[in-house]
């Protein structure tokens, strides 16, 4: 069993291709086998052994992933974009593709769960240290951030990452935006400690389920739970994060209604160009996707 970070990047890696564009989209797909093992050795060091297993089921779940999941991934992008056209993204709607994308990640999480249990029974001692450790480093690290900044610190920078998001996409933000973006900011209510209290619960139940690692049917279990985390939130959080998502819906609809007609050409041009690239990518089983090489 892996860090939550590393968890969560091997989650959500192909859907965070749908926030590239042009070629890096292929080329992070089409190296996505590489760019996994080197970012879960950043967190555990793997043996020669390990990795190769990690590339080889990275390989196949890439092969499986592009030969059926793409083209819903193309059928979301074009739905979005005429949402989008159509002036129809109310906060029914954003709520609608955001549940799709939140299936998109069930279905990868069931995908992945056999690799993770493999994982986690392959590590050594020394290796499960180095889990331990990486799970302490950041629990510090949200301690030592939730006493550096204020509420109106952290707002100011949830506003700005907000902002930093959406000129990315649109182009730059109108005053109406961004003060709409800046109320959203201050309106979310704080989750900190639920976050802190979280990653401790899990650092110490990752820590028990590693001790017991040899034990596959009750690591199988234990990698389930940890793939669906919100199944052990405290309903003040579970409270908190439905509250706060509905903030959101409800600032992202106003930003949407206040989209100019450059804003709105970028973003279609870019959700276009997303589901191009996605389209051109190509799953032959002979070629491994990791190989081909760049369009450009």
């Amino acid at each position: 069993m892996l860090t939550p970070s590393v968890r969560l990047k091997l989650l959500i890696m192909p859907l965070l291709l749908t926030l590239l564009v042009g070629c890096t989209t292929r080329m992070a797909y089409n190296n996505l086998d590489r760019l996994t093992v080197r970012w879960v050795d950043q967190h555990v060091s793997l043996d020669s052994d390990q990795r190769m297993l990690l590339r080889e089921v990275i390989e196949t779940e890439q092969l499986w992933h592009c030969a059926t999941q793409l083209d819903d991934y193309q059928a979301w992008i074009e739905q979005l974009q005429l949402d989008l056209l159509a002036d129809r993204l109310d906060q029914r709607r954003l709520a609608d593709h955001g549940d799709r994308l939140a299936a998109f990640g069930r279905i990868l999480a069931q995908r992945i769960q056999p690799m993770l249990v493999a994982l986690a029974v392959s590590l050594d001692d020394e290796q499960v240290g180095e889990v331990r450790a990486a799970l302490d480093e950041r629990i510090e690290e949200l301690r030592e951030e939730i006493d550096a900044f204020s509420r109106e610190e952290w707002a100011q920078e949830r506003a700005k990452g907000m902002a930093r998001g959406l000129r990315r996409f649109m182009g730059p933000i109108n005053p109406g935006q961004r003060a709409r973006v800046e109320r959203w900011a201050r309106e979310l209510e704080p989750t900190h400690g639920h976050q802190l209290a979280q990653r401790l619960y899990w650092r110490d139940r990752i820590t028990q389920a590693l001790a017991r690692r040899d034990e596959r049917a009750f690591l199988e279990l234990e990698v389930a739970a940890l793939l669906a985390p919100s199944s052990v939130w405290p309903q003040g959080y579970r409270e908190a994060i439905e509250a706060n998502r509905q903030r959101t819906l409800a600032a992202m609809e106003e930003v949407v209604t206040l989209i100019d007609a450059n804003q709105r050409d970028r973003l279609s041009t870019r959700l276009a160009r997303l589901k191009r690239d996605f389209n051109q990518l190509s799953c032959d089983s002979e070629a491994p996707l990791a190989k081909l090489p760049d369009p450009y």
